[in-house]
């Protein structure tokens, strides 16, 4: 038996893949056929994973394909009492235009993609529902994540009940994911190599020139732009989809300040927010939720001593040598 923990997180990922789906059924072709692969795999995570939970495999050296999983789901509904899913010919459909694509080479019609976005979300509702008494809404994605500052402040959205304060929690969501994320990867005496700047620009009033007022805009205007720039570069270097976070940006127009020597940021409006509906909620914690796993995908880890033993010291004479090499 799956324990709830897993099957939770397999669920959340079937959910994440059908939403994925949603989103790309949406876009234009050649991009929005990829949404049939979406729902293809999402639903056949949902099968192994019902299967899976009640001790359902195939025989040793075969596999169970696209249909016979669904079939077999289906007969175990069937042994509940519980009426089948009369998905059939929609799933048929689904697994014979996903044919198409990888092996022919031809697209699907927008109808195509419809039907196909219509059957995989309420298939997967159906069999939640039916299979683990749990409403789509139930599934969250955010039990993709471990557990973490970003993933209080996600699942604290949930108890918000006003607009500012569900901005809020997503502007501290995504500020947290990338702050602990940036954390773990400083080199002791030395700067993160996320910092792209070699050395902190002097502020105005560090100058000594603060009381010119030409030369104290121009020093302020480039620290901002450049802070700026690194922000943005920052974004593009731990491999965020730009353009979801520009969206990000517009939806949550917060500014995040960090405080010297403090682990809670400052925040601040950059214009009156827009009303969130749910769909612009939904995007902007997917969004998070890719970035966090995006950054899970490419995560390494450094030493604590790292820099700081004698053991990585290189004796003089080796040194030397080297360097009498180079030219």
């Amino acid at each position: 038996m799956i324990s709830k923990e897993d099957r939770m997180r397999r669920l959340a990922f079937a959910k994440y893949l059908i939403e994925t789906g949603s989103i790309n059924a949406d876009n234009v072709l050649p991009y929005s056929a990829t949404a049939l692969l979406n729902f293809h795999d999402a639903l056949e995570f949902l099968f192994d994973l019902i299967l899976e939970d009640h001790g359902i495999s195939p025989k040793p050296g075969k596999e169970f394909y696209f249909m016979t999983m669904f079939n077999k789901c289906n007969n175990e509904l069937k042994k509940k009492g519980l009426e089948k899913s009369s998905f059939r010919a929609s799933l048929k459909k689904l697994k014979d235009r996903r044919v198409d694509i990888k092996h022919k080479g031809s697209f699907p019609s927008p109808q195509d993609i419809s039907e196909a976005r219509y059957a995989a979300i309420n298939l997967f509702k159906e069999f939640c529902l039916k299979f683990y008494e749990l409403d789509y809404d139930d599934i969250d994605l955010v039990d993709l994540l471990p557990d973490s500052r970003t993933k209080k402040c996600l699942l604290n959205i949930k108890d918000c009940t006003g607009n500012i304060e569900i901005i809020g929690n997503l502007a501290l969501a995504f500020a947290y994911l990338l702050k602990d994320f940036e954390s773990t990867k400083n080199i002791p005496l030395s700067r993160s190599p996320y910092q792209l700047t070699k050395k902190r620009q002097l502020r105005a009033n560090e100058t000594g020139l603060d009381e010119i007022k030409p030369i104290r805009d121009y020093i302020e205007t480039t620290n901002d732009n450049i802070e700026s720039l690194e922000e943005n570069l920052k974004i593009i270097a731990f491999g965020i989809d730009y353009n979801k976070y520009a969206q990000f940006k517009f939806l949550v127009p917060v500014n995040i300040y960090w405080i010297l020597s403090s682990d809670e940021p400052r925040r601040t409006l950059r214009y009156e927010p827009i009303e969130l509906d749910n769909n612009q909620i939904e995007f902007c914690k997917n969004f998070i939720i890719e970035s966090a796993l995006k950054l899970q995908q490419f995560d390494f880890k450094i030493p604590e001593d790292f820099g700081l033993t004698t053991s990585l010291e290189v004796p003089p004479t080796k040194v030397i040598k080297y360097f009498s090499i180079v030219k």
